[in-house]
């Protein structure tokens, strides 16, 4: 975490705990900023409406890259780079991409929090859209930290907006970056659990995510 916010240069940071007060707290900033409209509480309750920018998706073909040591165990319809040239180019695009924003520090757990086949990983992001999402598709927060802290083992991941805020400067609802880049960083035998570290981001933004394997 501390290298990142070296690198990123986040106003504040803020480590999640995904509790249900904590979620209250972002949705209702999410809808101050206009990224979420609230739909009828009585007709649905803790629901929105979400639009993303047009040219934000999920996943972007020619942008994703599998940084393997070795070519071919990138598979023969993946993009490759070689790691060390993709860190230098996210050493470049992640320099100050957080500046003016809070750096959120997701904790979670791709599973039941009792099994022994769960993948747990630590998201770092600065988009409180990513940090509800994956209170919806993981077991985040305190539980999921409390089993890292036991087992030793996780995923990093790391995402950004790339839209760094200058002082005074107003936000937009769904802020982006056109370039793109979705990065995952395998080791040799254990190349399974870098793929559900992006699973709660909208995979767009200057430097997009960095996947590392587990450590």
């Amino acid at each position: 975490m501390d290298e990142i916010a070296e690198l990123t240069k986040p106003d504040h940071i803020e480590w999640c705990d995904g509790s249900y007060p904590e979620w209250e707290r972002l949705t209702n900033l999410l809808v101050e900023q206009g990224t979420f409209t609230r739909l009828d509480p009585e007709i649905l309750p803790n629901s929105f409406h979400c639009a993303s920018d047009p040219s934000d998706v999920a996943r972007v073909e020619d942008r994703t890259f599998i940084c393997s040591e070795e070519q071919e165990d990138a598979g023969p319809t993946n993009n490759w780079i070689a790691p060390d040239e993709m860190r230098k180019t996210f050493a470049d695009l992640f320099n100050g991409c957080m500046r003016g924003r809070t750096m959120y520090v997701v904790p979670f757990c791709m599973g039941p929090l009792d099994s022994d086949l769960s993948q747990l990983g630590v998201e770092i992001t600065d988009s409180a859209y990513v940090v509800v999402s994956m209170r919806i598709m993981t077991r985040m927060g305190a539980p999921a930290l409390r089993l890292i802290e036991e087992r030793g083992s996780f995923v990093r991941a790391v995402h950004s907006v790339g839209a760094p805020l200058q002082p005074g400067q107003a936000d937009v609802p769904w802020p982006c970056n056109q370039t793109k880049y979705i990065s995952h960083f395998p080791r040799p035998g254990r190349s399974g659990p870098t793929v559900p570290a992006t699973a709660g981001t909208r995979c767009s933004a200057r430097s997009a995510t960095r996947c590392g394997s587990p450590r």
